[in-house]
Order: structure tokens, then C-alpha cells, then sequence
């Protein structure tokens, strides 16, 4: 064997043990996501004791979320909207506690109020879709609905 021979063999066994040793890194990185993945668990839907409880149908206080088209929510109670709707709230407030930052007490304190209303969002909105709730329709105010042929405007000035 010549000594370029030897040196291509070196090199060979060297790119070897590269190789095996990149391959254990990657398996590695892989069973640890594995684990993480089973360990995360999915977003949570509040209990029904919840939901019945005191504050377990809050009120929408926020506008719509962006992507609602329709009517809109603001002022209703969880309990009062459709199952589509509390899921997009349910996600924008997931969303919202990722984004912010929980450094403060203050902050955490909000972290945990949004992940709770988050909860309560998915909760109503598999109550609604399995038939055990039916949002109230939202009645119009007094005076606007409806057919008003019924009304005298002999007096109105104008």
C-alpha cells in the first residue's frame, strides 16, 4: 500500500466517524422533539363546572377579531355567540399570551386571565357544536326591527 493510499484510507475513516457521530446528534435532536411534542400539551377547553361557574361566561369586551365576517360580538357573552366566533377568540388570546411578555406579576396576571377566557372561548364553542347550547339570537333594539307599517307618522314635522 502506498502512502497516498494510506492517506485516502486515513481520511475515509475519519469522514466515518463524522458521519456516525452527526448521525447520533440528529437522532438525538429528533427523540428529544419526540418528547417535547408528547410532553406539550394542546390547548385546553374549560370543564363544563367552569363554564356554569360565576365567571365562566364573560363578556366580549374587545372589537372582532379581524378575520369575523359577521355580525358583530362585542357587548355578547360567550354563551351568546356562534362556536366559530369563540374559536378565533380562543386563538387571538393564545395568540396574544405568546406574543406578550410575562416579566411583571401584572403581566402574568393577564397571561393567566387570557389563557382562562382562551379556555372558556373552546369550552362554549364545544358546547354550541355539540348541541348542548344554542346561542341566543340577538334581538334587535326596541323601535328598529321589524315591520313598522304599523306605526302612525301622521305627527312627524317633516
Amino acid at each position: 500500500m502506498s502512502d497516498l493510499d494510506v492517506k485516502i484510507l486515513e481520511s475515509l475513516k475519519s469522514i466515518d466517524l463524522s458521519l456516525r457521530t452527526l448521525v447520533v446528534i440528529a437522532q438525538k435532536k429528533a427523540e428529544a422533539r419526540v418528547a417535547q411534542a408528547a410532553v406539550k400539551p394542546g390547548p385546553t377547553v374549560a370543564s363544563d363546572t367552569d363554564l356554569d361557574g360565576q365567571y365562566g361566561d364573560p363578556e366580549i369586551k374587545a372589537k372582532d377579531p379581524r378575520d369575523w365576517t359577521g355580525e358583530p360580538m362585542q357587548g355578547r357573552r360567550f354563551s351568546e355567540c356562534p362556536a366559530e366566533y369563540l374559536e378565533m377568540v380562543a386563538e387571538r388570546k393564545d395568540y396574544f399570551v405568546s406574543q406578550n411578555p410575562q416579566s411583571t406579576d401584572e403581566e402574568k396576571k393577564k397571561a393567566k386571565y387570557d389563557r382562562l377566557d382562551a379556555a372558556r372561548a373552546r369550552g362554549w364553542a364545544r358546547r354550541i357544536r355539540e348541541g348542548k347550547h344554542t346561542p341566543a339570537k340577538a334581538t334587535a333594539p326596541t323601535g328598529w326591527a321589524g315591520d313598522h307599517s304599523d306605526m302612525d307618522n301622521s305627527d312627524v314635522g317633516f
